[in-house]
């Protein structure tokens, strides 16, 4: 197996045992928190303190990468993802997650910046887009397989040994922690950095170089997708922290039942990944970008107002799994135009960057989800004719950031044609 090949292989391994972790964990995750005493607001708390940590690691571990290469930053996560997996099941409080989960922000910087960085350093330039789908397609499996193996973890620990809510809920975390430190060992082993180490006058003169190499419309581009960086990060948490309240209160949806949606979601939304690839390389990258955003955000509206219309539950299950393709189709060539913009010099500081921009806003949205979801439960607000139930309006709210974050995009973000970006591409 040649190296890009093999790098890529084995980084979209270890994404998708992260993902796999995540899946495990996410789709219940709320409740656990509700079982050690916490609400929306709590729940918005945690969510935050790992996105807080991780908004303002990313830049730097991105740098770090930069100039000691991207494995050793990698491998670093992965175990501590490991250990931390397995403190989420000591605390008796929700309080008791607080330092886990932020210290698990760090971890999260140490390999999503950094793995991805690695991905665009390995391969072909003319593959880009479709390499990057590909990574984006393995590691999202990893959202369908672990709400489905999460929800028969529960099955079997509540209806098959009897154990309560509480127990039950603990035994994913378990899972994770051996998920991860498998990975972190594969990592090690088979994992290759791609960078030429230089000293360190020659790396300042290259960043320097790469700096100056940047067009002022190329800028103005990267300081757009910050922004929309941000307001994606702050309208998808903004709504996805308190979604498994709304189906509960709504539809009495419980944990295992909203695990197998989950992963049903995530499995729909990858089979636009691939091929949204190959037609971005192919033609053009931001009708993708802003059709998917806008695609999504119309779904989640839809799925806001399901409970006020005939078979709403239907309605609102089908809604949470088409929106995953419109979401998967902009993320993926979000990613991949972000690499064309971003000299190879300086790749890992500026993607952590632009993530760094997603995870501010992924700090606040949680909390600000939470209190709009403690705010608008089980009451009717008037809107002139229309009346709006309470807990639709964090999803009303994130599907408006939405809408705003994809017309930047259309309206400011340059994509430079495919002539010029191919040469430009080649000589990188």
């Amino acid at each position: 197996m040649s190296g890009w090949r093999r790098n890529l292989g084995v980084t979209s391994l270890l994404a998708f045992t992260i993902y796999l972790s995540f899946g495990l964990i996410i789709p219940f995750f709320p409740l656990y928190v509700e079982q050690l005493g916490g609400g929306g607001l709590e729940v918005g708390i945690l969510f935050a303190s790992f996105m807080f940590t991780r908004a303002f690691l990313a830049r730097p571990f991105g740098k770090l990468s930069d100039r000691i290469g991207r494995k050793r930053v990698i491998i670093s996560g992965m175990l501590l993802y490991a250990l931390l997996a397995y403190l989420y099941t000591i605390p008796d409080s929700w309080m008791g997650l607080f330092a886990v989960r932020m210290m698990q922000g760090t971890a999260s910087a140490m390999v999503w910046p950094v793995g991805e960085a690695l991905v665009i350093d390995s391969v072909p330039a003319s593959k880009r887009g479709r390499s990057i789908s590909t990574y984006m397609l393995v590691s999202q499996l990893g959202f369908v397989a672990g709400p489905l193996i999460g929800g028969g973890l529960l099955f079997w620990t509540q209806d098959v040994l009897g154990m309560s809510e509480l127990q039950s809920y603990r035994v994913p975390f378990y899972f994770t922690s051996a998920f991860s430190l498998i990975a972190a060992v594969i990592g090690s082993i088979f994992l290759r950095d791609v960078l030429v180490k230089k000293g360190d006058e020659v790396r300042k003169r290259d960043e320097k170089r790469a700096i100056r190499s940047i067009r002022p419309i190329t800028r103005r581009s990267l300081n757009v997708l910050y922004v929309n960086s941000l307001m994606n990060g702050l309208s998808f948490s903004l709504a996805s922290v308190v979604m498994v309240f709304y189906m509960k209160e709504n539809f009495g949806m419980n944990a295992r039942d909203y695990s197998l949606l989950f992963g049903l979601s995530q499995a729909v939304g990858l089979t636009v990944v691939v091929p949204v690839g190959i037609l971005a390389d192919r033609y053009f990258r931001k009708p993708f970008i802003v059709g998917g955003s806008l695609v999504s955000r119309v779904l989640v509206i839809l799925l806001s107002l399901s409970s006020m219309i005939p078979y709403g539950n239907w309605v609102a299950m089908v809604s949470f799994t088409l929106k995953e393709m419109g979401m998967q189709s902009s993320i993926a060539t979000t990613r991949t135009l972000q690499a064309d913009l971003v000299p190879r010099a300086i790749r890992g500081k500026l993607i952590g960057t632009i993530q760094s921009f997603s995870n501010i806003g992924a700090t606040v949205g949680p909390i600000f989800g939470g209190l709009v979801w403690d705010f608008g439960k089980g009451r009717d607000f008037n809107w002139g004719w229309f009346m709006i139930p309470g807990d639709s309006l964090p999803f009303l709210i994130s599907a408006f950031l939405g809408v705003v974050a994809a017309f930047l995009v259309l309206r400011y973000v340059y994509e430079p044609p495919r002539q010029n970006r191919l040469r430009s591409q080649e000589r990188d």
